[in-house]
Protein backbone atom coordinates (compact mmCIF):
# COMPACT_ATOMS: atom_id res chain seq x y z
CA UNK A 1 0.00 0.00 0.00
CA UNK A 2 1.15 3.52 -1.14
CA UNK A 3 1.41 5.37 1.76
CA UNK A 4 1.45 9.70 2.19
CA UNK A 5 2.03 11.46 5.36
CA UNK A 6 0.56 15.26 6.24
CA UNK A 7 1.56 16.03 9.21
CA UNK A 8 3.57 19.29 10.87
CA UNK A 9 4.33 17.44 14.00
CA UNK A 10 7.90 15.86 13.85
CA UNK A 11 7.25 13.66 16.79
CA UNK A 12 3.84 12.58 15.66
CA UNK A 13 5.27 12.04 12.08
CA UNK A 14 7.85 9.77 13.48
CA UNK A 15 5.70 8.39 15.86
CA UNK A 16 3.25 7.33 13.11
CA UNK A 17 6.14 6.51 10.76
CA UNK A 18 7.53 3.94 13.17
CA UNK A 19 4.07 2.06 13.49
CA UNK A 20 3.57 1.93 9.75
CA UNK A 21 7.69 0.42 9.57
CA UNK A 22 6.47 -2.55 11.57
CA UNK A 23 3.71 -3.51 9.19
CA UNK A 24 3.97 -5.57 6.03
CA UNK A 25 3.39 -3.57 2.55
CA UNK A 26 3.26 -0.29 3.99
CA UNK A 27 5.28 2.11 1.78
CA UNK A 28 5.51 5.85 2.93
CA UNK A 29 6.09 7.61 -0.50
CA UNK A 30 5.88 10.73 0.50
CA UNK A 31 5.86 13.21 3.37
CA UNK A 32 4.77 16.81 3.59
CA UNK A 33 4.34 19.69 6.68
CA UNK A 34 1.79 21.95 4.99
CA UNK A 35 -0.44 22.45 2.45
CA UNK A 36 1.57 23.49 -0.29
CA UNK A 37 4.20 20.57 0.01
CA UNK A 38 1.10 17.98 0.23
CA UNK A 39 0.00 19.77 -3.20
CA UNK A 40 2.94 18.90 -4.92
CA UNK A 41 3.40 15.81 -3.37
CA UNK A 42 -0.14 14.72 -4.76
CA UNK A 43 1.34 15.87 -7.93
CA UNK A 44 3.92 13.24 -8.32
CA UNK A 45 2.29 10.64 -6.45
CA UNK A 46 -1.18 8.50 -6.39
CA UNK A 47 -1.19 7.21 -3.22
CA UNK A 48 -3.85 4.13 -2.08
CA UNK A 49 -3.81 6.58 1.34
CA UNK A 50 -3.28 9.09 3.22
CA UNK A 51 -3.04 10.53 6.68
CA UNK A 52 -3.89 13.94 7.27
CA UNK A 53 -3.46 15.93 10.52
CA UNK A 54 -6.10 18.36 10.40
CA UNK A 55 -5.07 21.42 11.79
CA UNK A 56 -1.38 22.24 10.34
CA UNK A 57 -0.44 25.52 12.13
CA UNK A 58 -3.29 28.19 10.86
CA UNK A 59 -4.14 25.72 7.53
CA UNK A 60 -6.79 23.08 7.77
CA UNK A 61 -6.01 20.32 5.83
CA UNK A 62 -9.94 20.11 4.78
CA UNK A 63 -8.77 22.54 1.98
CA UNK A 64 -6.68 19.49 0.77
CA UNK A 65 -9.51 17.67 0.03
CA UNK A 66 -9.92 18.43 -3.67
CA UNK A 67 -6.26 17.50 -4.44
CA UNK A 68 -6.03 14.28 -3.24
CA UNK A 69 -7.39 11.60 -6.09
CA UNK A 70 -10.97 10.01 -5.64
CA UNK A 71 -9.85 6.32 -5.43
CA UNK A 72 -7.20 7.47 -2.44
CA UNK A 73 -8.69 7.17 1.28
CA UNK A 74 -8.05 9.48 4.22
CA UNK A 75 -7.11 8.77 7.54
CA UNK A 76 -7.33 11.85 9.39
CA UNK A 77 -5.67 12.42 12.39
CA UNK A 78 -5.55 14.89 14.79
CA UNK A 79 -5.56 16.20 19.13
CA UNK A 80 -8.96 17.76 18.58
CA UNK A 81 -12.46 15.81 18.88
CA UNK A 82 -14.50 18.59 17.25
CA UNK A 83 -14.05 17.48 13.47
CA UNK A 84 -15.26 13.87 13.57
CA UNK A 85 -18.47 14.98 12.01
CA UNK A 86 -16.85 17.28 8.76
CA UNK A 87 -14.50 14.44 8.51
CA UNK A 88 -17.01 11.59 7.50
CA UNK A 89 -18.58 14.02 5.69
CA UNK A 90 -15.83 13.96 3.25
CA UNK A 91 -16.33 9.97 3.10
CA UNK A 92 -12.87 9.87 5.25
CA UNK A 93 -12.00 6.02 5.81
CA UNK A 94 -11.53 7.05 9.64
CA UNK A 95 -10.60 10.00 12.89
CA UNK A 96 -7.76 8.91 14.70
CA UNK A 97 -6.96 11.08 17.77
CA UNK A 98 -3.43 11.79 18.39
CA UNK A 99 -0.74 10.50 19.62
CA UNK A 100 -1.54 7.22 17.25
CA UNK A 101 -1.55 4.33 18.90
CA UNK A 102 -0.72 0.85 17.26
CA UNK A 103 -4.20 -0.58 18.41
CA UNK A 104 -5.87 2.57 17.33
CA UNK A 105 -4.01 2.46 13.99
CA UNK A 106 -4.74 -1.31 13.34
CA UNK A 107 -8.52 -0.97 14.05
CA UNK A 108 -8.40 2.43 11.40
CA UNK A 109 -6.45 0.32 8.81
CA UNK A 110 -9.23 -2.65 9.34
CA UNK A 111 -11.56 -0.57 7.69
CA UNK A 112 -10.48 -0.09 4.08
CA UNK A 113 -11.51 -2.64 1.86
CA UNK A 114 -10.38 -5.72 1.65
CA UNK A 115 -8.68 -5.23 -1.72
CA UNK A 116 -7.03 -2.53 -0.34
CA UNK A 117 -5.00 -4.00 2.09
CA UNK A 118 -2.48 -6.42 0.17
CA UNK A 119 -2.28 -9.66 2.37
CA UNK A 120 0.29 -10.48 4.94
CA UNK A 121 2.38 -13.11 5.72
CA UNK A 122 3.20 -12.59 8.88
CA UNK A 123 1.37 -10.74 12.10
CA UNK A 124 1.75 -8.82 15.38
CA UNK A 125 0.63 -10.22 18.10
CA UNK A 126 0.15 -9.61 22.14
CA UNK A 127 0.65 -11.86 24.77
CA UNK A 128 1.02 -9.98 28.07
CA UNK A 129 1.82 -6.56 28.72
CA UNK A 130 3.80 -4.91 25.69
CA UNK A 131 5.78 -8.28 24.99
CA UNK A 132 4.53 -8.83 21.24
CA UNK A 133 4.96 -11.90 18.85
CA UNK A 134 5.53 -11.40 15.32
CA UNK A 135 3.43 -15.25 13.89
CA UNK A 136 3.22 -16.57 10.43
CA UNK A 137 -0.17 -16.45 9.00
CA UNK A 138 0.14 -20.68 8.33
CA UNK A 139 0.82 -21.17 11.95
CA UNK A 140 -2.48 -19.65 13.50
CA UNK A 141 -5.26 -22.27 14.04
CA UNK A 142 -7.67 -20.11 15.11
CA UNK A 143 -8.98 -16.85 16.37
CA UNK A 144 -11.56 -16.78 19.56
CA UNK A 145 -13.01 -13.41 20.55
CA UNK A 146 -12.74 -12.81 24.21
CA UNK A 147 -14.69 -9.47 24.75
CA UNK A 148 -13.02 -6.30 23.44
CA UNK A 149 -10.27 -8.97 22.73
CA UNK A 150 -9.30 -11.70 20.90
CA UNK A 151 -7.41 -15.23 21.91
CA UNK A 152 -4.98 -16.69 18.84
CA UNK A 153 -4.32 -20.62 18.94
CA UNK A 154 -1.07 -20.77 17.47
CA UNK A 155 1.71 -23.16 18.09
CA UNK A 156 2.31 -24.65 21.71
CA UNK A 157 0.70 -20.94 22.95
CA UNK A 158 -2.56 -18.93 23.26
CA UNK A 159 -1.93 -15.72 22.83
CA UNK A 160 -4.50 -12.88 24.10
CA UNK A 161 -4.25 -10.00 21.60
CA UNK A 162 -5.63 -6.92 21.20
CA UNK A 163 -7.19 -6.95 18.50
CA UNK A 164 -11.26 -6.80 18.28
CA UNK A 165 -12.58 -10.39 16.79
CA UNK A 166 -14.24 -8.49 14.13
CA UNK A 167 -10.70 -6.79 13.00
CA UNK A 168 -9.49 -10.88 12.34
CA UNK A 169 -12.37 -11.39 10.61
CA UNK A 170 -11.33 -8.41 8.08
CA UNK A 171 -7.46 -9.41 8.24
CA UNK A 172 -7.50 -13.23 7.96
CA UNK A 173 -10.91 -13.00 5.12
CA UNK A 174 -8.65 -13.85 2.56
CA UNK A 175 -6.59 -16.53 4.34
CA UNK A 176 -9.24 -20.14 3.99
CA UNK A 177 -10.53 -19.13 7.85
CA UNK A 178 -14.20 -19.97 8.43
CA UNK A 179 -16.31 -18.64 11.09
CA UNK A 180 -18.01 -21.30 12.89
CA UNK A 181 -19.98 -19.21 15.16
CA UNK A 182 -19.92 -15.49 16.57
CA UNK A 183 -16.57 -15.90 18.47
CA UNK A 184 -14.73 -18.53 16.46
CA UNK A 185 -12.86 -18.69 13.87
CA UNK A 186 -11.26 -22.01 12.91
CA UNK A 187 -8.28 -22.63 10.02
CA UNK A 188 -10.17 -25.38 8.72
CA UNK A 189 -7.38 -27.25 6.74
CA UNK A 190 -5.39 -27.14 9.73
CA UNK A 191 -8.01 -29.52 12.01
CA UNK A 192 -6.55 -33.15 12.50
CA UNK A 193 -8.95 -34.63 14.57
CA UNK A 194 -12.11 -34.25 16.79
CA UNK A 195 -14.02 -35.42 19.59
CA UNK A 196 -17.10 -35.10 21.28
CA UNK A 197 -16.92 -32.53 24.30
CA UNK A 198 -19.17 -32.20 26.58
CA UNK A 199 -22.27 -30.20 24.17
CA UNK A 200 -20.03 -29.49 21.10
CA UNK A 201 -16.45 -31.32 20.09
CA UNK A 202 -12.69 -30.68 20.96
CA UNK A 203 -10.81 -29.75 18.10
CA UNK A 204 -6.61 -30.96 17.51
CA UNK A 205 -4.54 -28.93 15.13
CA UNK A 206 -1.96 -30.13 12.31
CA UNK A 207 0.08 -27.29 13.24
CA UNK A 208 -1.07 -26.37 17.40
CA UNK A 209 -0.57 -28.58 20.33
CA UNK A 210 -3.40 -26.93 21.49
CA UNK A 211 -6.56 -27.87 21.72
CA UNK A 212 -9.81 -25.86 20.82
CA UNK A 213 -13.19 -26.60 22.92
CA UNK A 214 -16.09 -25.46 20.56
CA UNK A 215 -20.19 -25.12 21.50
CA UNK A 216 -23.35 -26.41 20.12
CA UNK A 217 -23.58 -23.57 16.97
CA UNK A 218 -20.11 -24.07 15.96
CA UNK A 219 -20.43 -27.54 16.13
CA UNK A 220 -23.21 -28.04 14.06
CA UNK A 221 -21.67 -25.42 10.98
CA UNK A 222 -18.47 -27.45 11.27
CA UNK A 223 -20.77 -30.91 10.97
CA UNK A 224 -22.71 -28.86 7.84
CA UNK A 225 -19.65 -28.15 5.88
CA UNK A 226 -18.84 -31.84 6.19
CA UNK A 227 -15.51 -31.04 7.35
CA UNK A 228 -15.65 -33.50 10.21
CA UNK A 229 -16.14 -36.39 7.28
CA UNK A 230 -12.32 -36.45 6.11
CA UNK A 231 -10.72 -35.79 9.69
CA UNK A 232 -9.77 -38.43 11.85
CA UNK A 233 -12.48 -38.92 14.68
CA UNK A 234 -10.71 -39.41 18.37
CA UNK A 235 -11.75 -42.06 20.86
Amino acid sequence: MRIVIVEDSLEDLLNLRSLLASMPHMHIVGVAHNLQDAREVLKEEIPDLVFLDIELGPENSFDLMDSIPVATRVIFTTVHTGYGAAAFDVDATDYVIKPVSEERLLRALAKLPANDVAPASKVLVYRGGSERHSLALQSIAAIVADRDHSIVVAGHQQYQDHRRFREWLQLLEKECFTQLDRSTLVHLPSVRSWQPYGGGLMLRFKNATVTLEIGRAATRRFEEMGVAEGLEESE
